[in-house]
Formats: C-alpha cells, structure tokens, sequence
C-alpha cells in the first residue's frame, strides 16, 4: 500500500510542476501579447505614419532614450522634439519609413519588462528609391495605470547584419 501511496504522489507531484509551468507560460505569453498590442504594433504604425505625438505617447514621460552610436542621452522633451524634426524632414522630402522588429529576449513580469531584439527600417524617397538598414535594440517597458510604457530605449546600429535580424523571433 505504501508502494502504491509514493507511486500516485510522484503522479500527483509531477502534474503539478507541469501545471504551474504551464501557468507561468501562459501568464508570460498573456504579457508579451499585451505589450505588443500596447507598445509594439502602435510603435509601428506610429513611426511609418510619422505621427510624432502617437509615438511618443508610447514612451513614458520619465523617458532615457540613448544613440549609442551617438553617445548621447535624450530625455523624453529633447526625444520629442528630434522625433517631430526628423519627420518634418520626411514629410518635407516625401520619404517614407517603415520598421520591423525582431526579438533576442524578452524578459518580464506583471510590470517590468527587459527586451532586446533587432529592428530593420526601410526608407523610400521622393523617386521610389529604397534603403534598408538594421540596428539592435534594447528596451525597459513598466506598467503605468494598466498601460505599458518604453522607460529605456537604447539602440546601436555598429555591425548589426540581416542574418541577426533574421535570427530574433519575428514580432
């Protein structure tokens, strides 16, 4: 009887460990879905739209943007205002945007999240012409009100090759 008693507590133990990592999966999955519908897809449509106040509402007030390649570091004001010259220009010269990401990790809880992964952005001028270049990214996302907001938005675009894109999990 004891035989039979460890047998079916080994059974009963092993559902459930396989349970609660299947809720914590779930949980995590919930989390990513509802910061790339809060932060991810607007972030797209808001760049290639070049809709300045759109996009920068998806950045937390408290906001540490930084270039690396530029050395710099931009508070959500200066960040703004870089965002509304740059798309000034393009609509200026009819050029046109358009961005993809894909991701390395992506870290989080119910009100923090740490994500790295790689962007492409593609431009059009005036006469159709086209460029692409790649760049990776590292973000900090924290829950503000049930909304997510980027806190930390670091990017380099140093050596960063097609095949690294195309190696992050697509968004």
């Amino acid at each position: 009887m004891q035989h039979f008693v460890i047998k079916h507590m080994k059974t009963l133990l092993c559902a459930f460990l396989i349970c609660s990592f299947s809720t914590a999966f779930a949980q995590s999955d919930n989390i990513e879905i509802e910061i790339n519908n809060q932060v991810w897809l607007p972030f797209i449509k808001t760049y290639s739209s070049m809709d300045a106040i759109g996009f920068m509402n998806l950045h937390s007030r408290d906001l540490l943007r930084v270039p690396v390649d530029s050395k710099k570091i931009y508070n959500y004001e200066e960040y703004s205002l870089n965002n509304q010259q740059s798309n000034e220009y393009n609509f200026r010269h009819k050029r046109r945007q358009a961005i993809e990401f894909s991701f390395e990790e992506r870290v989080h809880n119910e009100t923090s999240a740490f994500e790295v992964g790689y962007y492409k952005v593609t431009t059009t001028d005036a006469n159709g012409k086209t460029g692409t270049f790649y760049g990776k990214f590292t973000v900090v996302l924290r829950k503000f009100d049930d909304r997510w907001k980027i806190v930390l938005d670091s990017d380099t675009s140093k050596k960063i090759t097609e095949s690294m894109f195309l190696s992050g999990k697509k968004l």
